[in-house]
């Protein structure tokens, strides 16, 4: 068996045929043993770098079905691939020794998975293999490249193809959403320009979004594209049509969507980037803390302890906030020591970047939960909202500090807004379910009901829309919705039942809030 590891991954057999898996998670399995130390990786290992946003029994399942899958496409090299049901290795080893070739172009050109896990894997490969490559003087050792602590620039190029006001218009309004977007996610340089406008500044982008639009009258077509300039990745591209009238350009969904996750792959983008490193690895640390699980949240919480010695330090400190503060709720570790450090990260938080509006609502969350205090973070999310009011962390503050005041409209209306504003992220699911809870609010049980069940299929196994949907299908008499809901749970929650629901301590706090227990309880006689 011969790799190929630079420009598109290739496996050759000993008379040189292509016997390349196919699929792209094979290959990426095959490539992970070949690199792994002995060649040889645990099923969990290997799991969480190609599945890391699936259950353990899912990851498990398609741990196999790849392995399989492998095997088959490399026919008679198949004996290679041992396992058993804790490892699989390659044996006898492979040689590597001619299995990368800088001629032939980047390491792994073909190999970016949407998986954090594996992408900051490859991230690293591709820095060690690409410092190896630099010329270092005699006798000298290789080192860990220097980064400069100067920011990256991330340019916005408008073109407007129809050369209209209105599409002019439409091309600013978007370009504005998304400079939005990207000053959430901490410290970036971002130049806005027109495609006829020279760049004015001897460092290149490190990150380039173009913005296309062609007006025709009836409706304005607008094409994007996220490319990294360095390896001319196109790293996302979408496309939104929109009715010529202003409230459309404004407030569509649409565009909050391509909005959104054009921001997202300017993270992504950004995760090899010398002076956007910090911002990805905040980024993907976020998406791991919406995970609500045990594994995901030390993850995130390594991420961002990387993240506390640059110039976000402040937004890195209020999500390690928050995560403290998840980890007390969802696990019920209401440890005063770990509500303590939340504060304490909050606070610092504060002191570093006091008119940030994710800090402001973040610090919001736990000065309410930690503290009680309602008056000061109805204070700190009003301000949140006041610094962006398309920031759906801020809306999603100010939308709890209503709740616990008790003005259920208010507080449904924030929370649907910041569902909207929230469209494109990868953790929207969590607005669904704060509009379950506002719902509940105003009496709309069926409502509550149906977004909970959004929430769930966005994210099968998160705990507590699965958690709502089993209490909810109670309340609401759907029996065999109730069992299944309550299977499901089980899955991950071993020792669920639904009498369980009727715990105390069990983390149905806003069903406890509005009284409806009693409620539950009758349903589940």
């Amino acid at each position: 068996m011969r790799l190929r590891l630079n420009g598109p991954f290739r496996v050759y057999d000993d008379v040189d045929r292509d016997v390349t898996p196919k699929g792209i998670k094979e290959r990426a399995l095959l490539v992970l043993l070949a690199l792994s130390p002995g060649q040889r990786r645990t099923r969990a290992w290997l799991q969480d770098k190609l599945w890391s946003d699936r259950s353990p029994e899912q990851a498990s399942g398609s741990c196999r079905q790849a392995l399989s899958n492998m095997r088959k496409a490399l026919g008679g090299l198949a004996g290679r691939v041992q396992s058993d049901r804790s490892a699989i290795w390659l044996d006898p080893v492979l040689s590597m020794e001619n299995a990368f070739d800088p001629a032939l172009g980047d390491v792994l050109d073909d190999m970016d998975l949407p998986d954090p896990e594996f992408s900051d894997w490859l991230r690293d490969l591709r820095q060690q293999h690409d410092t190896a490559l630099q010329p270092q003087p005699f006798g000298a050792h290789a080192t860990k490249p220097q980064f400069t602590t100067r920011r990256a620039m991330t340019l916005i190029n408008r073109m407007d193809q129809s050369r209209t006001a209105r599409g002019g218009f439409i091309l600013r309004a978007l370009s504005q959403r998304i400079v939005t977007g990207l000053a959430l996610l901490g410290d970036i340089e971002i130049v806005e320009m027109e495609a006829h406008e020279k760049l004015i500044s001897e460092d290149q982008p490190a990150v380039r979004v173009d913005l296309e639009c062609l007006d025709d009258g009836d409706m304005a077509f607008v094409l994007l594209r996220v490319q990294n300039t360095a390896t001319n990745r196109i790293v996302w591209s979408g496309r939104v049509a929109l009715a010529p009238n202003i409230a459309e350009i404004w407030s569509s969904p649409e565009v909050t969507r391509v909005a959104n996750c054009t921001v997202q792959a300017v993270s992504d983008a950004a995760s090899t980037t010398p002076g956007l490193a910090t911002v990805s690895a905040i980024n993907h640390a976020v998406r791991r803390v919406f995970e609500f699980d045990k594994t995901g949240l030390v993850k995130a919480d390594t991420l961002l302890q990387t993240a506390t010695d640059g110039e976000a330090r402040g937004l890195a400190l209020a999500w390690r906030s928050f995560l403290r503060l998840t980890e007390a709720l969802e696990f019920r570790n209401t440890q005063t020591s770990i509500l303590n450090e939340a504060l304490a990260y909050s606070d610092d938080a504060l002191d570093l970047a006091p008119d940030h509006p994710v800090v402001l609502a973040l610090a919001a969350q736990v000065v309410l939960r930690v503290t009680g205090d309602l008056d000061r973070a109805h204070y700190l999310a009003n301000r949140a909202v006041e610094q962006g009011e398309d920031n759906p962390y801020a809306l999603d503050a100010l939308s709890q500090t209503l709740i616990s005041q008790g003005r259920y409209p208010e507080a449904h209306q924030a929370a649907e807004t910041a569902r909207t504003c929230a469209q494109g992220l990868p953790h929207s699911f969590s607005w669904d379910l704060l509009s379950c809870f506002t719902a509940l609010g105003i009496g709309d049980t069926d409502h509550a009901y149906d977004l909970a069940l959004t929430c769930h299929r966005k994210m099968p196994f998160y705990r507590p829309a699965l958690r709502y949907l089993t209490a909810l299908a109670a309340l609401t008499n759907r029996g065999e919705d109730l069992q299944r809901h309550a299977r499901q749970l089980r899955k991950i929650e071993p020792d669920f039942t639904p009498a369980l629901l009727l715990d105390p301590d069990y983390p149905i706090a806003t069903l406890r809030d509005l009284g409806l227990i009693e409620d539950l309880r009758r349903s589940l006689s």
